[in-house]
């Protein structure tokens, strides 16, 4: 047995006989990606039809809302749902958070039963593992295809969702899941599952690239906290606005549970929203509309209590572009952490490609989660909400790298008094 295929973190415990291959690690596949996905859409459907049963003023049967608990489900996957001229492809990516641990959780009890002896591997793909490519392609298909009999089921309501986007977006959290559930199982060892695209990597891609991701993901996570953090802190602000919006819509108890569950789910999408605002390029609500350093133009804005906490029309008070500083702190961070993987001895050259190779990627993170962070809550004005991700990337990127270069600069003047 070599060494790759014994790094795995929970070895099989039984004989070898009780570990998964061939036809039955398939069946076990399809079973888990199934159950998986109808766990995660009961869980989240389940406020729907327990709203549908407490609230008085519910006028639908629970066909109607187990299919509206299911659109919700989809749009959690990243399907995009439709009524009438109006199109809902706003992620809440609190609530994809649910089917993505519910299905990593299936597809890493099936990984712990693979055989913990010498694999199958294939020739080519890089030697990838036979079993490992069985179980994931099983899983993928198996939890898409509850996606589509999901949007096939609900097709002909008022609320729905395309086939089209059903299916890859089970698919992309299908492989997500999956993705996640190998880096768990083999400890991020990619040469224990494909041990030619391993040495492929290793020698293609240079080492302060590979080093720069860990910073790289501290650098990410400094600016959205500090998004977070700004938003937490304007809806304190305006809790009584919040609290008189509440009061306007006058809806049972249940319902306004519902309400204020609906947009805890989007709290992270907001969050990148503040993270851009810190960051320059700002963010809309909608087409024409605008909030930066130095203007708020919100528009008309639907009767949702949250968007209370927004910015009052108009000018806003000068100096607000020194809240660039928090992604410059992030940039110091994501420089000190990349410090960290190199020796203190190591040259300025070494640092500075670590350091900036990490604030590319905590750059290209954030770029990729704003994208996936806006969308489409309607009809017209609304069809865009959101930041402009690649605005977003260009701009933090800059802070960043001068926030890292500050630190690296720093620590080499002191190398080299010393």
């Amino acid at each position: 047995m070599s060494l790759f295929d014994r790094v795995r973190r929970v070895p099989v415990t039984g004989t070898p006989s009780d570990a998964l291959a061939g036809g039955p690690l398939r069946r076990a596949c399809a079973v888990a990606g199934a159950s998986a996905a109808l766990v995660s859409m009961l869980f989240i459907a389940l406020p729907a039809i327990l709203a549908w049963a407490t609230s008085p003023q519910s006028t639908v049967g629970w066909p109607r809302a187990l299919s509206v608990g299911s659109c919700v489900w989809l749009l959690a996957n990243g399907a995009r749902l439709s009524s009438g001229p109006a199109t809902i492809s706003l992620t809440p990516l609190l609530l994809t958070a649910v089917p993505v641990v519910v299905a990593t959780m299936a597809a890493r009890r099936i990984l712990m039963q693979l055989d913990d002896g010498p694999p199958r591997r294939f020739r080519r793909w890089g030697g990838l593992r036979r079993d490992v490519a069985d179980a994931t392609l099983t899983f993928v298909v198996s939890y898409a295809a509850v996606g589509l009999v999901a949007a096939l089921a609900t097709a002909g309501d008022p609320l729905h969702a395309s086939l089209l986007s059903a299916g890859l977006g089970t698919a992309v959290v299908g492989s997500l899941s999956v993705l996640v559930a190998l880096v768990m199982e083999f400890q991020g060892q990619i040469g224990s599952v494909a041990p030619a695209l391993a040495e492929v990597l290793e020698a293609r891609v240079p080492i302060h690239l590979r080093r720069a991701f860990r910073p790289g993901l501290w650098g990410a996570l400094a600016v959205f906290g500090g998004g977070l953090a700004l938003t937490l802190l304007m809806i304190a602000l305006n809790l009584g606005q919040i609290s008189r919006l509440n009061a306007a819509l006058g809806a049972d108890p249940v319902g306004l549970a519902m309400l204020s569950l609906s947009q805890l789910m989007v709290l992270p999408n907001v969050a990148l929203w503040a993270a851009s605002w810190l960051a320059g390029p700002g963010f809309g609500l909608g087409q024409g509309t605008a909030v930066t350093w130095s203007h708020s133009n919100p528009g008309l804005l639907p009767l949702i209590p949250g968007l209370g906490a927004m910015p009052a029309p108009g000018p806003l008070p000068a100096g607000l572009w020194l809240s660039a500083l928090v992604p410059v702190a992030a940039g110091a961070l994501v420089g000190w952490r990349s410090l960290r993987m190199l020796t203190r001895l190591s040259s300025w050259r070494a640092k500075a490609e670590t350091a900036a190779s990490a604030c590319l990627v905590a750059a290209l993170l954030l770029t990729l989660s704003t994208a996936l962070a806006g969308g489409s809550l309607g009809a017209a004005r609304l069809s865009g909400l959101g930041a402009p991700s690649l605005l977003f990337g260009a701009a933090v990127l800059g802070e960043l790298s001068l926030g890292a270069a500050v630190v690296v600069g720093l620590s080499h003047l002191r190398a080299a008094r010393s």
